[in-house]
């Protein structure tokens, strides 16, 4: 293994290069929940978190097989100009995929749940996680949310009616600040009733942008509504 640094063009560019066999779909080894090991032995989820925060520090990441062999995965990251002579410069832009606002995140897979999370924060989010619907009424008792975004199948019951007609009974307004997430198919009772209530859903594996703007669009509904 190999890694090399220099900066062009104002980025930093560090590459990591290796002389094994090469990655078998390079293009796709960022994408959530892809993995190439046996069932059991990982989640696809160490690469994807790794390319949100990456982005969302405004650099990339890329991998590619090498000519010669091997393989290199290559990280680019703005320049913080250190050896140059100080500028004024604007302020920069509110980044369009920020999210600023208190989220709770309800999750009973441990890596997905630190996946979500890791995403969710590195955008700009408050977030606050529980790996079981158990704590819901102590955790919305202590912190007033923006959005709650929750695994439609937790174990105890808790589908995705249920999650809904409780919310609505016991913080009502909550059920329309409500980001269903699934880890296959959605069963079609379940479909019907998330299409009849007109409620966002995301099925894994889901793109990690797709995440952080349904996440931005409930909290601007959110924000829309306390400001009417």
């Amino acid at each position: 293994m190999t890694v090399k640094v220099h900066v062009k063009d104002g980025q930093v560019h560090i590459v990591f290069k290796d002389t094994g066999p090469g990655i078998s779909e390079p293009n796709r080894i960022f994408e959530p929940f892809y993995t190439t090991k046996n069932v059991g032995k990982g989640t696809g989820l160490g690469l994807s978190i790794c390319y949100g925060i990456i982005k969302e520090h405004a650099g990339d990441i890329t991998a590619r097989n090498l000519p010669e062999g091997g393989a290199a995965i290559e990280i680019c990251l703005p320049s913080t100009g250190a050896l140059v002579a100080p500028v004024k410069t604007t302020p920069p832009a509110r980044r369009d995929m920020a999210v600023e606002g208190n989220i709770l995140l309800v999750e009973d897979e441990e890596g997905v749940l630190e996946f979500e999370r890791d995403l969710l924060t590195g955008a700009g989010a408050r977030v606050s996680a529980l790996r079981s619907c158990e704590g819901l009424s102590d955790e919305m008792g202590k912190t007033t949310f923006d959005v709650l975004i929750i695994n439609g199948r937790m174990p105890g019951g808790w589908d995705v009616p249920r999650v809904h007609g409780w919310l609505k009974e016991n913080h009502a307004g909550m059920e329309k600040h409500l980001l269903f997430t699934f880890s296959n198919a959605v069963e079609p009772q379940a479909l019907k009733f998330l299409q009849e209530n007109h409620l966002p859903y995301l099925v894994k594996p889901f793109e990690v942008g797709e995440l952080i703007e349904q996440a931005r669009k409930l909290m601007q509904r959110t924000q829309s509504a306390a400001a009417g």
